[in-house]
């Protein structure tokens, strides 16, 4: 779940954009300077936010979704450079979009990129209920035998491996599950 709240967040942000696209686009262009003849494609854009905000609510473990998203930014912000050569712009409006839109893109990126973002496959790893914000102790999976099937047995002083290692292939073992880690 954790790795899918940026995701999701992403999805709900291109549904307001969409909507508001949808809603306001002659408000929208007189922001910025543009005919109002301009308003059909503002609703188109507010259809592609709709459309990439509704495929990363519903499959937030698929990148091509922030893709959409980043292909979008790069629209919009080409769209936003013509109208800074239209005279009539409001030039407070215009930066303020512009910047907002320049940071969405960054943080786009960064969804579509990241490098613990979950396979193109779908495959998505189980959480076994241990999340951070989990009610459980985190540490209460080592008594369910988890810890011995991965071969680290993190009580001091036995034989076998040093602690140090034994340290170690506990934190494999965390991360393989997809456990916080500490």
């Amino acid at each position: 779940m954790m790795r899918e709240r940026l995701p999701w967040s992403l999805g709900w942000v291109s549904l307001g954009i969409g909507l508001t696209e949808l809603a306001i686009p002659r408000s929208l262009c007189r922001m910025l300077g543009a005919p109002r003849r301009y308003s059909w494609l503002v609703r188109t854009l507010g259809i592609r936010e709709l459309a990439s905000g509704v495929g990363l609510l519903i499959e937030p473990q698929q990148r091509r979704w922030a893709w959409t998203r980043v292909a979008g930014d790069a629209m919009d912000l080409a769209l936003l450079a013509v109208t800074f050569g239209i005279p009539r712009v409001n030039r407070a409006w215009q930066g303020a979009i512009t910047a907002a839109v320049a940071g969405m893109t960054l943080v786009d990126l960064y969804a579509a990129t990241k490098r613990n973002a979950p396979s193109l496959s779908g495959a998505v790893t189980p959480s076994l209920g241990m999340e951070t914000g989990s009610h459980a102790p985190l540490e209460s999976w080592r008594g369910s035998g988890l810890a011995e099937d991965v071969g680290a047995n993190v009580r001091p002083g036995e034989e076998g491996e040093s602690d140090e290692v034994k340290q170690r292939m506990m934190r494999e073992a965390e991360r393989e599950l997809g456990l916080p880690q500490r």
